[in-house]
């Protein structure tokens, strides 16, 4: 009995010791699969670590148009442009406007002696790249503002979180300026998206749906126009995956049905109208939201003509073509391809005569959303409501004065843009 006891109690302790070793395995194995599937910066499939960490209501580049008289209540990214020819409006880059006189990757007069970023409130953190600034700030501010006090300190500045510092530290609630190593910023092109979807370049594939899972629903919902110049939902849209769409994307009062998300990536603009209604928001549990990606631009209430009868009342020409800050809209892909902003801004233009829109004035314009993600080189928007969501472009125009952005903490619940990789859109190192 002794000797069965002690052989019991040797193959038991054997027992515990495999356990122990194969668990310890299991852990090892997987912390390998972590850094492997991190290469990109990303945490798992379709999480994005920069979202997961800073949590920002916006990430953008061209600083200087939205943050007039914005309300920032989550962390703001930004580079100014940084690592382009064009960072922080630098007089050596092929532009006609000046660095506080219209340039979107400046930061322009917004009231009489204060730039837009001196009437911004930020209740959080500012997140910016370690960038130096190698001209002379004040020789290129001119007389505008090198005799406002607050300016004495900024226009010194060697760095673009000096500049930032300096007159957040004017302010009653001066947001800290955090300095990262590297930071990008931007949307994926066309061949991108195609490259992404694999679809091959020469084929002509116009619309190709991915599941969440493989019991989620067929896509259903988004059509082709009558005319067949845009693709509109013609009723209720049922989504819970990744949609790419090939062309002209016009959302009407969008109803949607989705569990884990609906994420649409058009290679041409994204014009969206009045509110989006998501099915499942009765439920407490849900996670209902819209990631829309754009190669070109997402437009939000803005339209041709306004109900004010009153001269120069085309939104979206005075967003695009009669805008001072027209000769300084550029985005990595246009200025690669050596595409002036007048050709890149009248050829969006041309695109919404295709579409029947509304402008936000015609049915209201403090409309707001929440549970919306935007992506795109250029997103403008003309409602006043809050924007509960992320918004990341390299320039971007909300309403001037009413713009109040927050980060929505469904996007840490949710897959994130899952078919792109982080640095096709948002990445800080």
């Amino acid at each position: 009995m002794k000797r069965s006891t002690l052989t019991a109690q040797t193959n038991s302790a054997r027992t515990i010791f495999l356990i122990i070793v194969y668990l310890l395995f299991l852990a090892l194995t997987a912390k390998e699969t972590f850094s492997l599937s991190s290469e990109d910066n990303q945490i798992g499939p379709g999480f994005n670590a920069t979202i997961t960490e800073y949590e920002p209501a916006v990430a953008l580049r061209a600083s200087g148009c939205l943050t007039c008289h914005a309300k920032i209540a989550s962390n703001y990214i930004t580079d100014f442009g940084y690592g382009s020819s064009y960072f922080f409006a630098h007089p050596a880059s092929k532009n006609d406007v000046g660095l506080f006189n219209g340039h979107i990757y400046g930061d322009f007069v917004a009231d009489p002696g204060k730039t837009s970023w001196l009437t911004a409130e930020f209740e959080k953190e500012i997140i910016v790249p370690d960038a130096s600034v190698d001209f002379d700030l004040a020789k290129a501010a001119g007389n505008t503002l090198t005799n406002q006090s607050s300016y004495q300190e900024a226009l010194k500045a060697g760095s673009l979180a000096e500049y930032l510092r300096a007159l957040e530290s004017k302010k009653d609630k001066p947001a800290p300026v955090i300095e990262k190593k590297k930071i990008f910023i931007g949307a994926p092109d066309t061949a991108t998206l195609e490259a992404r979807f694999n679809i091959p370049f020469d084929d002509d594939v116009d619309f190709k749906y991915m599941k969440n899972e493989p019991t989620s629903p067929e896509v259903k919902g988004i059509d082709l126009s009558e005319n067949g110049k845009y693709y509109t939902n013609a009723e209720e849209i049922i989504c819970d995956g990744d949609l790419f769409v090939r062309g002209i994307l016009f959302l009407n009062r969008a109803i949607i049905t989705t569990h884990a998300g609906c994420r649409i990536y058009t290679t041409g603009p994204v014009f969206l109208q009045k509110e989006i209604t998501f099915e499942n928001s009765h439920n407490p549990d849900d996670k209902s939201n819209l990631q829309l990606v754009s190669s070109e631009a997402i437009f939000l209430g803005v339209g041709r003509e306004k109900r004010d009868t009153t001269p120069k009342t085309d939104p979206m020409a005075l967003r695009l073509l009669r805008t001072p800050a027209r000769p300084s809209i550029f985005t990595r892909a246009t200025y690669g391809r050596h595409m002036a902003p007048q050709e890149f801004t009248q050829a969006l233009y041309d695109k919404s005569a295709l579409v029947p829109l509304e402008d936000s004035s015609y049915h209201d314009d403090m409309i707001g959303f929440s549970r919306l993600l935007l992506n795109a080189p250029v997103i403008n928007s003309r409602y006043k409501g809050k924007f509960k969501g992320l918004v990341i472009a390299e320039y971007a125009l909300f309403w001037p004065g009413q713009t109040h952005i927050e980060f929505d903490p469904v996007f840490k619940e949710v897959p994130i843009l899952p078919v792109l990789k982080d640095t096709d859109y948002l990445r800080i190192e």
